[in-house]
């Protein structure tokens, strides 16, 4: 009905009256039913007058707003919806009504987001708009120079969205890079060009892409890392200490070498990254200064801990190593060129070659003002590829305590609501893909696919309880994505990653990489102060094939802190890697603090270490009904970080959980500090049909474990899966496990739907 009245005032405007129309319109306002009309008006004239101006006045002011909203050139009739057109060969000059431009070249699409962003806003300055109104990108790359905004003025409505999309059967790229021509045979087997921005110092670049494929810096080892030899000795008269304002700092920013490791003669030296590999994050710092002598090195900047606390480390951008690692690049900013040692079959006259451009962190941006609850609502992008984004480091270096949490990412948030990332792909990112940051409800991110991603793919909220509800970022559905090929450019990375955040849905996606986690819900570390994080839904992903990069994975799933009413059910993970540094690659983690935790239907296969862990400061959380197979230095684990003082009860529940291996010890620990915690309802098996013993000092037997509380009614025997190694996970009828109540998973949802 809207539409219809919208319709019939458009044709006013338009002069598309007719006698009978008006004639009509007269009867309904004064209430006349005689047939004629022109003898009525004559007797009632002397009444009626003033009503008929008034009348005739209220159709002008209806006619000039409507005329601002919605003509008739400008609405989709057919498809209810109101399009522009941007196109890399448009003109931000023609109307951007039109897909291409007309015989006369007088008319056409746009050629910039911002100029079919102003007419949007524009049309919906009246707020009346009750068509979608669609931003239709021709097929092609669109080269930003700057981030494209959103502010509250571009919000939509829920009859009303704005959808930013390719055209129809095109695919339109977003891409912060530039390309990079004019290549010429340099020395050796090495390829140059000049590149005069980066000797005026306006470009600098990290990343580089060759033919779609991220290149690397030269690397030193060129496999492997050096090992930290010692911390510098604190003496305050030393060079090194002048050098630092707090002494105290020096572990965090200086370490001994093994000689030929670091060596100052090396070609501008200021450019070269130390990486330092602390576990599960890194450590990426600048050289300040290299002692040849002492072999010391201090850097610009320092880590958030001692840098002896690492398996190792290595260097990049170093170019003395160029000549022999094909595929490698290096940009001498004093000169302003840029070599590349090509791969066998690259031939550089012919190779699109991108690197993403200086300061351009995130492609778009929304802008909206929580603070006035001035939100960005309604607003999609769909069926996009965004593509080439930096990451750039300080003087100082990098370093994040966990996650990667710090790097920006290629679409940021604040304040939007019902907004949604549909089927779009997300490539060649320096660092994330997605943050809904501060007030963002309602998101949903949906049937898209990351790959070369540098870090994460999604962050979810904040690291920092926020004081207010309306600065929460809640109610976000991730689901049906596909993360393969991410933690590129970073060591540590989450996948997807949940802070202070809650009610949100991580489903149906295929998660696979270089990633420390996964999936990490929660960040708070112990129990208080309480955080925000709670009623999360971890269920039905596919997570395969993590931990191939060089620190490995924690684990698969990992939750931290409170987190009343959260879900980690009917998750398939399988293929879980450590490094051959430290004990890590778990399926499922629940870390230090988590309470009210429900995991349930889960199975875990091929997990380095095992299918569960949980830390002793843990408690309130339900494990119950999944399938632990194949661990490869041991099953389960309860670790680290109890509280000082007395024992405390970890209090969690473990049941009716099958637990099924061939190699190493059932739990990794020696012997627990205490026992107070709820077992039971279990089944147990080593196919080796070697003992079942529980903790590895003290190797309890089974009736010894149930003397101390634990698993009374569990067993040690073949659950009788089917066939697990094949991926079938069903049970026979006559398995032990079913007899104990368990109910049998189902997987074959797990996953990406076809949507």
């Amino acid at each position: 009905m809207l539409i219809k009245t919208y319709e019939r005032q458009i044709k006013y405007l338009h002069l598309n009256l007719n006698y009978r129309t008006m004639k009509t319109e007269i009867r309904s306002f004064f209430g006349i039913k005689v047939r004629n009309l022109e003898t009525s008006i004559r007797l009632t004239l002397p009444i009626q007058i003033f009503k008929a101006g008034l009348l005739l006045l209220g159709l002008f002011i209806q006619i000039l707003a409507l005329g601002n909203i919605v003509k008739v050139s400008e609405y989709d009739a057919e498809n209810n919806k109101i399009v522009f057109f941007i196109s890399p060969y448009g003109n931000d000059n023609w109307s951007g009504k039109l897909a291409e431009k007309n015989a006369d070249q007088t008319d056409g699409p746009f050629a910039t987001l911002e100029q079919a962003r102003d007419a949007a806003r524009e049309i919906r300055k009246v707020k009346n708009v009750i068509v979608p109104i669609n931003i239709q990108l021709r097929g092609g790359t669109y080269y930003l120079n700057k981030t494209f905004v959103l502010k509250p003025e571009d919000t939509g409505s829920e009859a009303s969205p704005t959808i930013y999309e390719s055209f129809p059967n095109e695919r339109a790229v977003i891409s912060g890079g530039k390309i990079i021509s004019g290549w010429k045979k340099g020395k050796g087997v090495l390829w140059k060009v000049k590149i005069p921005e980066v000797q005026e110092g306006q470009w600098y670049f990290r990343q580089l892409y060759v033919d779609g494929n991220r290149r690397y810096r030269p690397r030193y080892p060129k496999e492997g890392l050096f090992k930290v030899a010692n911390l510098p000795k604190l003496e305050t008269n030393s060079w090194m200490a002048q050098s630092t304002p707090e002494v105290g700092e020096l572990p965090k920013r200086a370490f001994k070498f093994a000689n030929g490791n670091i060596q100052a003669k090396w070609y501008n030296i200021s450019d070269v990254e130390v990486v330092i590999a602390q576990f599960w994050t890194e450590t990426r710092l600048k050289i300040q200064q290299v002692d040849d002598k002492e072999k010391l090195v201090l850097f610009t900047g320092d880590s958030f801990r001692p840098l002896t606390w690492s398996f190792g480390y290595h260097i990049e951008n170093v170019f003395e190593e160029i000549g022999n690692q094909p595929g490698t690049w290096y940009l001498d900013k004093s000169k302003g060129e840029l070599w590349y040692n090509p791969l066998p079959g690259e031939d550089m006259s012919l190779a699109e070659v991108i690197a993403p451009k200086s300061k351009l962190e995130q492609l778009v941006k929304f802008e909206g003002d929580v603070t006035n609850s001035a939100f960005i609502q309604y607003t999609t992008f769909q069926n996009l590829t965004f593509a080439h984004t930096p990451w750039e480091i300080p003087l100082k270096g990098h370093s994040c305590m966990q996650a990667e949490i710090a790097l920006q990412a290629a679409i940021v948030a604040d304040g939007s609501y019902y907004c949604s990332f549909n089927n779009c792909e997300f490539i060649h990112t320096g660092a994330w893909g997605i943050e809904m940051r501060q007030g963002c409800r309602n998101t949903a991110i949906i049937g898209n696919t990351f790959a070369d991603i540098g870090s994460g793919a999604v962050k979810i909220g904040q690291p920092l309880v926020c004081k207010l509800d309306i600065e929460e970022t809640r109610e976000t559905v991730i689901s049906d994505n596909y993360l393969k090929e991410t933690g590129k450019g970073t060591l540590g990375s989450a996948g997807i990653w949940i802070g202070q955040s809650s009610k949100n849905v991580i489903s149906h996606n295929d998660i696979s990489g270089s990633l420390m986690w996964a999936i990490s819900v929660g960040w708070t570390w112990s129990y208080f102060p309480l955080q925000r994080s709670r009623d999360n839904i971890v269920e039905y992903n596919y997570i395969h094939e993590l931990g191939v990069g060089t620190l490995g994975t924690h684990g698969a799933i990992y939750a931290l802190g409170t987190s009343p009413g959260t879900s980690i059910r009917n998750n398939y993970i399988r293929n879980v890697y450590a490094n051959e540094y430290w004990g890590a690659g778990e399926g499922i983690i629940l870390d230090n603090g988590c309470f009210g935790i429900v995991v349930e239907n889960n199975i875990v296969y091929n997990a380095d270490a095992g299918g569960y862990g949980s830390n002793y400061n843990c408690a309130g959380n339900f494990i119950h009904n999944n399938i632990f197979l194949y661990g490869n230095k041991y099953q389960l684990t309860v670790y680290g970080d109890q509280p000082e003082g007395a024992p405390q009860p970890k209090g969690e529940v473990f049941s009716r959980n099958i637990v099924v291996w061939k190699k190493g010890p059932l739990l990794n620990e020696g012997d627990w500090p205490n026992f107070s915690t709820l077992w039971d309802g279990n089944v147990y098996f080593n196919e080796t049909n070697e003992p079942v013993t529980f903790l590895t000092k003290k190797k309890y037997t089974l009736e010894q474990w149930k003397e101390k509380g634990l698993d009374k009614n569990s067993v040690v025997a073949d659950p009788l899966l089917v066939d697990p190694v094949n991926g079938n996970f069903s049970l026979k009828p006559e398995s032990p496990a079913l007899k104990l109540g368990f109910k049998p998973i189902d997987i074959s949802n797990v996953g990406p739907r076809k949507l």
